[in-house]
């Protein structure tokens, strides 16, 4: 998909609360940190894995489905969660076993030393990312990302407090729309991803870190970025700039 060269942020579908940007440390390019969530931080894309051990098979044909671009991603994430067959309890305890990458224990370290906000932004689940988090005490690490929600039935289901109807890309979280919502100029934003729902606001963040299928895609849009593969890589060339490694 082709990104036209002006986007105009997005709007969000429903208010939300607000971060306060701390003030900009003297050589540092930006005001806050942005980083992906499913593949970036973990090793592996958590809702991906729940799915494959949790839901019944016709979650693959909801996934093929946004594959080809018959539907968003926000339709996809709803039909697959809602054919998790386990409960909440039990998920949690999964997604807390899944790898991370070890560098966002250095990469919230350094940013709270040098009062850079660092926020989580996923179109993941919360209750999966706060799981992973608590297990590396990562907890003080914000995170913006689609609700999981359990009916009285028992049945789970998802909730999109961050979506825009103007999303290029139909996310249930709208990366573009939250930073700008929060107050928070893409202008002096530096973005962490590695995948399809970073594309957009790839194009508009001041600098970007991407790996894997965001890396390929930015080759193909010329767009700007930063190669990565671990988050130590991305720390060490962010804050190298202030003399925090040699």
């Amino acid at each position: 998909q082709a990104f036209p060269s002006t986007i105009s942020p997005p709007t969000l579908e429903k208010p939300a609360a607000s971060f306060r940007s701390s003030r900009k440390p003297s050589g540092l390019p930006a005001f806050q940190v942005l980083c992906d969530f499913d593949g970036t931080i973990t090793k592996t894309d958590v809702t991906l894995a729940v799915l494959e051990a949790f839901a019944l098979p016709a979650f693959r044909e909801w996934e093929l489905r946004w594959e080809r671009g018959e539907i968003t991603s926000r339709e996809c994430m709803s039909r697959q969660v809602e054919l998790i067959q386990a409960d909440l309890p039990t998920l949690i305890r999964f997604a807390a076993s899944l790898h991370i990458d070890k560098g966002i224990v250095t990469l919230q370290q350094q940013c709270a030393q040098h009062g850079i906000p660092l926020i989580i932004v996923s179109d993941g689940i919360d209750r999966l990312i706060e799981a992973v988090l608590r297990r590396h005490g990562l907890s003080s690490i914000p995170v913006v990302s689609n609700h999981l929600v359990w009916d009285g039935n028992g049945a789970p289901s998802l909730s999109f407090p961050y979506a825009s109807p103007d999303c290029l890309i139909g996310a249930g979280t709208c990366k573009c729309a939250v930073a700008t919502f929060f107050g928070l100029s893409l202008k002096e934003t530096i973005y962490i991803g590695d995948g399809r729902s970073d594309r957009c606001i790839s194009t508009m963040a001041q600098k970007v870190y991407a790996k894997a299928g965001l890396r390929e895609w930015c080759d193909l849009q010329g767009v700007a970025y930063e190669p990565f593969e671990t988050l130590t890589e991305v720390t060490e060339h962010l804050f190298r700039k202030v003399g925090c490694f040699a």
